[in-house]
């Protein structure tokens, strides 16, 4: 047997053995991370480069960007819930949650393809087609998302196995945030030249590909595993009421909104800081996103040395309290010193890597609270609300840079820069991403999922 030693409230203590059953192959927990992986292609592309792309390729105003991106919250509001619901109630012989990889891989990569391209409608036709492109992309990523995300909890309910996945997805993750914030940057180049939405066209095209493969893969080769306490399929009137009445799962949903909506601020704004603020070219931009996501790919890694002696939780807060440090200070260093920024960010992404495989682990958790705490589950519905706040998180973000831009008067180009404009830019990637992360740390301090309440859950199942 395999046992676990955590921080408990009197020192180290035993998790106890992980049961057969609740075992994943490190081979399928890669092909899981592959699942991710390929959305993080997309997510990658929404988050580090659609804001640009639409301000300074596509030729659109920051506030009506903003407005695109906030308004189709109020679909995701209404579609998000009834996605769960129909993952809760799918049955295939492939299983509940993973046929959506199959049936959602070419619909996402198509739509990705859709949305970076630059038809000349007109302003007005313009604006129209990326509203359209962009709310066909989040629909079809919700119905691909939101059944990945929950497929976790029918792969193992061992919380070590838990982290483990996760770990290991996020590390897939960064390989995947390394091939799009470095690789789209050359391609627009390469692929392009002085055609800059040529570029982008080509090198998106190529990217959405590869999404698709990699949804391809983790459907063939991840298996659920059948987990008796949520065959029970709920009205989804019961089904939204039983997930609104965990208030595990309510302050995870607050801390989805405010994790997205830093990696989203921090990533929708690198352009425009490297660009402008650190005077980076192509090859800059690359070697930053290079070494941003490296770090990113450490810090999945090494967060399970520490889960493996303090619970979930408290690693999660202490790895907040550090970034708000650190993003405070940097405020104060200047932008002469390109290399030492680089530095920076290599360490700041380190510490940034631990916080995904900590926070999916608390919601899978926050999932498994529920069924202990009300007697039934309904992953789909839990990680549809998730999802929600995910993609609500890119519309706070996107209206966060824009209001900012708007509120100093951004213009594009290097020679129309003002040092309002410059100090703007900076606070989009220090002091704003700083708070947020001190407000995540104090929402998930609130959270009772430590090693107690966990194992009295546990205690729970197996009685």
């Amino acid at each position: 047997m395999v046992t676990i030693a955590q921080q408990g409230d009197a020192g180290t203590v035993e998790l106890g053995p992980v049961a057969p059953a609740d075992r994943v192959p490190f081979f399928e927990k890669v092909c899981y991370g592959f699942g991710d992986a390929g959305g993080t292609i997309i997510t990658g592309l929404i988050a580090n480069f659609l804001t640009f792309y639409y301000t300074d390729v596509f030729g659109l105003a920051p506030g009506i960007v903003g407005v695109i991106f906030l308004s189709l919250r109020i679909f995701d509001a209404i579609s998000d819930p009834l996605i769960g619901m129909m993952a809760d109630r799918t049955h295939t012989r492939w299983g509940r949650f993973r046929p959506y990889l199959l049936w959602t891989a070419i619909p996402v990569g198509l739509s990705c393809f859709l949305t970076f391209q630059s038809p000349d409608l007109g302003y007005d036709g313009k604006v129209a087609y990326a509203a359209a492109t962009y709310f066909l992309l989040a629909l079809s990523y919700s119905l691909n998302n939101v059944p990945y995300c929950a497929l976790i909890t029918r792969m193992t309910d061992s919380a070590r196995e838990g982290v483990a996945c996760q770990s290991v997805r996020f590390a897939m993750v960064a390989i995947a945030s390394f091939g799009v914030s470095v690789g789209l940057p050359i391609m627009v180049r390469q692929l392009g030249g002085a055609d800059v939405a040529l570029g982008y066209r080509n090198g998106v095209a190529i990217l959405s590909l590869a999404a698709v493969a990699m949804f391809l893969i983790c459907f063939a080769f991840v298996r659920e595993r059948a987990v008796p306490s949520d065959a029970v399929e709920l009205p989804l009137r019961v089904a939204i009421s039983n997930t609104l009445k965990n208030d595990q799962l309510r302050l995870t949903f607050v801390m989805t909104l405010l994790l997205i909506g830093i990696f989203n601020t921090k990533g929708g704004a690198a352009l425009y800081f490297i660009t402008y603020v650190l005077n980076g070219g192509t090859t800059y931009q690359a070697l930053f996103f290079g070494i941003a996501t490296t770090g990113g790919f450490i810090g999945s890694i090494v967060v399970q040395l520490f889960t493996r002696r303090y619970d979930v939780k408290t690693v999660y807060v202490w790895v907040n309290l550090v970034l708000v440090a650190g993003h405070f200070a940097a405020f104060f260093v200047p932008g002469d010193y390109p290399t030492l920024w680089l530095v920076l960010v290599g360490l700041c992404c380190i510490v940034l890597g631990c916080t995904l495989p900590l926070h999916f682990t608390l919601i899978q958790l926050a999932d498994q609270y529920g069924e202990w705490r009300l007697g039934t589950r309904s992953s789909g519905m839990s990680f549809a609300f998730n999802q929600f706040f995910v993609k609500l998180a890119w519309a706070v973000a996107g209206v966060l840079i824009s209001g900012v831009l708007v509120a100093v008067s951004y213009q594009a180009g290097a020679g129309n820069q003002t040092p309002l404009s410059l100090t703007g830019i900076i606070l989009l990637s220090t002091v704003i991403p700083g708070l947020m992360h001190l407000a995540l740390a104090l929402t998930a301090s609130r959270l009772i999922l430590n090693r107690a309440t966990i194992d009295r859950m546990t205690a729970g199942r197996r009685a």
